[in-house]
């Protein structure tokens, strides 16, 4: 996209992307899936201007060095700074295409290029962008919902129904929250699009190869035979959730029952006991109060 226009030059070929980028004001919207995304931007990046920004839509971590993909991006083009922007929110690329109205996030240190991702994606009839301060938040939720969708698919496995799985939905978004918070975003953005909203969309249905992939696991198909069918970005981020919880000395009771089944280290029964036969607690025990005493004289 051309700066000060709103010109979408579309999809180029390799051999033209040279002279695309030359473009004033260019915006790279990026697409690859996760792995992918580093190692494309570490060969392209003599030719990626400083001042160029770049919309990642890839949600999840680079596994290789367990980052968030802003790190690993920054890591690939050797660079300190770089106009970054994360598109996420609940969004199968299907319905897209059929024209389902759907709504998305994308969040930047720098607000004003996330307006610039909002103005150019909104087409105020079946695609409406909010925008966010919180990339950390952002990518977090975006990634981490991937392993709890395994756990989703899980409980249906089970043969558990609308109850189980409301709960899971409710008590994940908690310890995506507590995550969000500890490694510097914003509790609230989990409230919102990139957190509660993609946890939904990918817990509740049936599109998520990692839900499907939890259903399998129960059924007691293997994770080898699994991955040989499609990638779950869902089983190795679940390694790396359990990695961010103990660095942030976070329990984390759902996420690690869900990497202790998928590993085989317990049983599904064992798992439901472990949830169920915690100690009892108050519910949103850090929630604010209404200090304001009402007088009935």
């Amino acid at each position: 996209m051309e700066g000060g226009s709103s010109e979408i030059r579309g999809i180029c070929t390799l051999e033209d992307l040279k002279v695309e980028l030359e473009t004033p004001g260019v915006v790279i919207v990026h697409a690859l899936p996760c792995q992918l995304t580093p190692p494309w931007f570490r060969e392209h990046k003599d030719i990626i201007p400083h001042d160029a920004l770049i919309c990642v839509t890839a949600k999840g971590l680079y596994l290789p060095t367990q980052q968030l993909m802003g790190h690993a991006i920054l890591d690939a083009l050797d660079r300190a700074e770089q106009p970054l922007a994360f598109l996420s929110g609940p969004s199968f690329a299907e319905e897209i295409m059929k024209g389902n109205p759907t709504t998305l996030v994308v969040a930047s240190d720098d607000l004003f290029q996330a307006v610039r991702i909002q103005r150019m994606m909104s087409n105020f009839k079946t695609i409406r962008v909010f925008t966010s301060d919180d990339p950390v938040g952002v990518q977090l939720g975006g990634a981490l919902k991937n392993p709890l969708a395994v756990g989703a698919g899980m409980v249906a496995g089970m043969g558990f129904g609308t109850n189980t799985l409301s709960a899971v939905v409710v008590r994940a978004s908690h310890e995506l929250r507590q995550l969000a918070a500890a490694m510097g975003g914003n509790p609230r953005t989990i409230d919102g699009l990139a957190g509660i909203g993609d946890l939904m969309l990918t817990c509740f249905s049936s599109q998520s190869r990692n839900q499907r992939c939890g259903q399998r696991l129960m059924k007691g198909e293997t994770v080898e035979d699994i991955q040989k069918e499609y990638t779950v970005e869902g089983i190795p981020t679940a390694d790396v959730a359990i990695i961010y919880g103990d660095m942030c000395g976070l329990e984390l009771p759902i996420f690690r029952c869900v990497h202790a089944l998928i590993h085989k280290k317990i049983t599904p029964d064992e798992a439901v006991m472990s949830l169920m036969g915690r100690r009892s607690q108050y519910e949103m025990k850090n929630s604010p109060r209404n200090s304001r005493k009402i007088s009935f004289s």
